[in-house]
């Protein structure tokens, strides 16, 4: 048990770190005289090295083990904020020419991109080789609602913060994980697949099916987030800070109710990965529908909360599904695999959603509507995704 909780707190904070800086990003770039170009390249460029690096994470943690690529990824995401934090405090001091506080900012972010699927692939492989095959996808939703709550905790906390001052929320951001390592290094144990130089083959095409859902899910997901703000505002006409404050309740209901749905249907009740998918999916997709037929703040509301929901249900059903379709000794590459789909779909979906915008403020959530319906015919009708029944053994 204290393992699992262990893996919850190291994935809770890695989200919350991700999420802190969300409402410092505007001011700050304006702060230092940067454009907000120059903030759309710093955000993306931590998504850009997720899908460079996860597979490498995740096919690691099966070499070493699990705990030292956990130790590293904790130690990684608070090396990039201390420098992070550092360029600021210079470059508020006006000690930096734009061009090399915009370089210096874009490395900081590169190296939280580099080390944060280290602490998710670790965590992923961890709780496949600490779950039965019938507890996977209970373990796999702790992850899950880790995901949910670092929604919610890390932007609250950002914003929070800043009544201190405008680099406090960063300051505790490298603090955060410095302290889950401890954690990690005196209690946990070493977690390495067993090899004996007769394992079983596994196709990787077994794999194919979860990460196509991955990708799409968390494309939509974050396509969701980022373009929610500009529809917020454009249908109810509200005011910049109105906005903010509507979208962050938004994002509340998105968050917290990933995380209940977690905590409580899937923890509780032994869903496969297929049955998790069969309902989140089309849940997500009623979502979306929900939030284009109406121009009202409550309809909007509810309709973050059945995307919660929908998100709350499939992230545990393609994290899990993943690992049972593989043998032992992979799960780390499987989970370096998913990591690496999220990190596509984080990509696809801020530049999809904002260019689409410009045609309609509909436009993107109609095409996510669209993919998101194809995917509920495939998860409820493919033969080949229900191959999670049949789980690999090594």
């Amino acid at each position: 048990m204290r393992a699992k909780s262990i893996i919850f707190t190291s994935v809770l904070i890695g989200y919350v770190g991700l999420g802190i800086l969300n409402p410092l990003v505007a001011p700050l770039i304006r702060e230092l005289g940067l454009s907000e170009t120059d903030a759309g390249w710093i955000v993306a460029a931590s998504s850009f090295m997720v899908l460079l690096t996860s597979a490498f994470w995740g096919s690691w943690s099966d070499r070493i083990g699990r705990k030292p690529v956990l130790l590293i990824g904790l130690m990684g995401m608070a090396a990039s904020f201390g420098l992070f934090v550092a360029v600021t405090e210079q470059g508020l001091s006006g000690k930096f020419q734009p061009a090399v506080l915009f370089t210096l900012l874009l490395i900081s972010r590169l190296l939280l991109g580099a080390a944060f699927p280290a602490v998710l692939s670790s965590s992923q492989a961890y709780m496949a080789d600490i779950t039965t095959e019938k507890d996977r996808a209970a373990g796999m939703s702790l992850i899950g609602a880790a995901n949910g709550l670092g929604l919610v905790v890390g932007p609250a906390v950002g914003a929070l913060l800043t009544a201190l001052s405008l680099l406090a929320p960063i300051y505790l951001a490298v603090a955060l994980p410095l302290l889950v390592m401890l954690w990690v290094a005196f209690g946990m144990a070493n977690s390495k697949p067993q090899t004996h130089g007769q394992q079983k083959k596994t196709l990787r095409k077994e794999i194919l099916p979860y990460l196509a859902v991955a990708m799409i899910v968390m494309m939509a997901l974050i396509q969701t987030q980022v373009t929610a703000g500009f529809y917020f505002q454009d249908k109810l006409g509200l005011s910049a800070t109105e906005t903010a404050q509507a979208v962050g309740a938004a994002l509340f209901c998105i968050g917290f109710m990933m995380a209940l749905v977690q905590f409580t249907v899937v923890r509780k009740n032994r869903l496969t990965p297929l049955k998790l998918l069969q309902v989140g999916v089309p849940v997500f997709a009623v979502g979306l529908i929900l939030l284009v037929s109406f121009s009202h703040i409550a309809p909007f509301f509810a309709a973050f909360a059945l995307m919660g929901i929908g998100v709350g249900l499939a992230i545990p059903g393609f994290t899990s599904g993943a690992s049972l379709a593989v043998a032992k000794h992979e799960q780390g590459a499987a989970a370096g695999m998913i990591a690496a789909a999220i990190g596509i779909g984080s990509l696809l979906g801020p530049l999809t959603g904002t260019f689409l915008y410009r045609i309609s403020p509909e436009t993107p959530f109609w095409l996510l509507i669209l993919l998101l319906a194809l995917l509920t015919g495939y998860v409820w009708g493919s033969r080949r995704i229900q191959g999670e029944q049949q789980a690999v053994v090594d």
